[in-house]
Formats: structure tokens, sequence, C-alpha cells
């Protein structure tokens, strides 16, 4: 592991600035943050937790003309754990065959600890931590005088080499700082979700006993989409013709018209399928095609939700 003091990481971006387009996340106020392009004389703070929109929209769009383009280089710093695991999810079924040509394969990805966490964050129910584990090309971890750098990837080697002057060896007490604060973090998440975790391998069974749950939860759903389009982990989209080629636009299994297919037939017609089919989406599909599951802990669907429907509550309540 590498560090780099505060100064030279300031150096360290600005030198980057200079080849690549470089995104980050800004704090808004005590409950939001979000994602800003570095400018001139701007300095990237990682300190926080996940953005209001998730990382997946640097990969492709919820709109997307289906033509080559011109891409610009570029890094996106301060991804949290959820995004990553989000990320590793989508790059399965975006990039086994047939592989999707306009899935964006050469942004670098700079994770970072969460030093913090959203009220509605619920990672660790998921036996998820609040930073990732792997997935990204370099990790930073905030220390009060700098960051801990791990690299993941040989395209972060190539990086951290070109700009090794910038950085040192890491020492045994600011590896120990870094494990310290990752425990308090993620101990400090817990006690928001009051210690619970998922029986994972379980859930499968318990949610075809209690499918009560989501026609009690589902019955204050709007069908609005903006869980799935917030969500880190949804990917369904819909092709419609364009003046000269295909557009791709993003869909939702939340909406009325999503399963409707050839004659008129609608299988998920009515609110409580669609409710439910998030949470076989989730935790029973994803796992069974890709071996991921489909939920991150991000809470971004908590947050977003119209109907006011807290999908922890939902998962614990199958669970129970």
């Amino acid at each position: 592991m590498k560090f780099i003091g505060k100064e030279n990481f300031a150096a360290f971006t600005n030198s980057l600035s200079k080849k690549y387009e470089i995104f980050y996340p800004t704090k808004v106020n005590e409950q939001q943050y979000e994602w800003f392009k570095l400018e001139d004389g701007k300095e990237i703070s990682l300190e926080g937790f996940r953005t209001v929109l998730p990382a997946k929209y640097f990969f492709y769009s919820p709109r997307e003309n289906l033509v080559e383009k011109t891409k610009k280089q570029t890094i996106i710093f301060g991804l949290r754990g959820c995004d990553i695991r989000g990320l590793e999810l989508l790059k399965r079924i975006y990039l086994e065959e047939p592989k999707d040509p306009y899935f964006r394969t050469d942004i670098l990805i700079f994770s970072a600890d969460c030093t913090t966490f959203h009220t509605d964050c619920f990672c660790t129910i998921l036996g998820d931590k609040p930073f990732a584990e792997e997935g990204f090309d370099l990790n930073f971890s905030c220390l009060e005088d700098g960051f801990l750098v791990e690299v993941g990837s040989d395209r972060g080697k190539e990086v951290l080499d070109s700009h090794s002057t910038l950085f040192e060896e890491a020492t045994d007490i600011q590896k120990k700082a870094v494990i310290d604060k990752r425990t308090k973090v993620e101990e400090e998440l817990k006690k928001q979700s009051s210690g619970k975790v998922l029986d994972l391998q379980n859930l499968k069974e318990k949610i075809e006993k209690n499918r009560a749950v989501f026609e009690e939860y589902g019955k204050n759903c709007v069908s609005c989409s903006s869980c799935t389009n917030i969500c880190p982990g949804c990917f369904c989209f819909l092709l419609c013709e364009g003046e000269e080629n295909k557009i791709r636009y993003s869909d939702s299994c939340q909406f009325k018209g999503y399963a409707k297919v050839a004659g008129g037939a609608n299988p998920r017609k009515n609110l409580f399928p669609r409710f439910a089919n998030r949470v076989y989406c989730k935790f029973l599909y994803r796992p069974e095609a890709q071996g991921l599951r489909g939920c991150t802990g991000c809470g971004r669907c908590i947050s977003g939700c119209q109907g006011k429907i807290n999908f922890r509550e939902v998962l614990l309540k199958i669970q129970a």
C-alpha cells in the first residue's frame, strides 16, 4: 500500500486533470452528495458517503443514441462500495456475450471508503462493508493528513507508477489507522440497523412464505420507477427507433406496461406482482443468473420512493 499527503494529492489530481475528465462527489447538504466535474482550482474531498445518483450512469446513459461516439478519457473519484458492487453486476450483464459495444470499459475507477453514512444506508444488513474490497483501479482511504492508496488493477498501477514521486510506502501505523476507521464506521452503521443481518441463504424460502409482506408495503407503491432508476444494480432498458438509428432508454419493472407482450397479454398488469418482482430480481434472479445480488444496500430506493416505502424494512419483515 502507498500513502499520499494532502498537498501531494492536490498535485496528483491536478496532473491527472490535464489528461482525463475527472468527476468526484461534493457535499450539498448533510444528507446529500452529488457528482461534479473537476475544474481548475477546485479540490477533491473524499469524505462522506454515496451520491444521490449512482455511478452506473457514467457507464451507460439513461437515454443513449446507439452510434459510435468519441469518448473522453475519464476518472471517477470517490465511488463507494455499494456503487462498485453494482458495477460488478452490470459488467457481467452488459459485457457477457453478446457484448454491448456501448458500455464504457475505459473509465478509471478510483473508489473511496465511506467515512460517514446516510440514514437510509443498509449495506451491513446484507453482510457487505462500507468500503470496496475489489472492482476498483485505485482505492483511497481517508486519513487526517492524507490517503492510504490500494492498487486494484494494472491500469491503477500504471497511474500510480507514473506519479511515483508523489507517493511513499504506507507505514504500519497508517494501515492500522485505516482499519480502525473502517471498523468504527461499520460498527456505527450496524447500530443504525440495530445489528440486524439478513440470512441470504434462506431468503428465497422466506420470500415464498411471507408474500403478504408485499401486499402490506406494495399498496403504497405509485409505480413512479424512482427505485429502479436510482438503483446501482438495475439495468433494464428498451429500444426505440430514432431518425437514423436505435435509441436506448432506461426501463423499469415497476411500469404497468413493462411485461406487456404482443397481443396485449400482461402477467404483471397489477401492482402487487410488480412490487414483488423487485425483491425476486434482486435476491433470486440475479444470484441465479449472474452469481451476484442485485441489491447493494445503498438505500437510494428508500430516499427516492414517492410512496415512502422502506425497502430495508420490507426485507427484514420478510425474514422475520
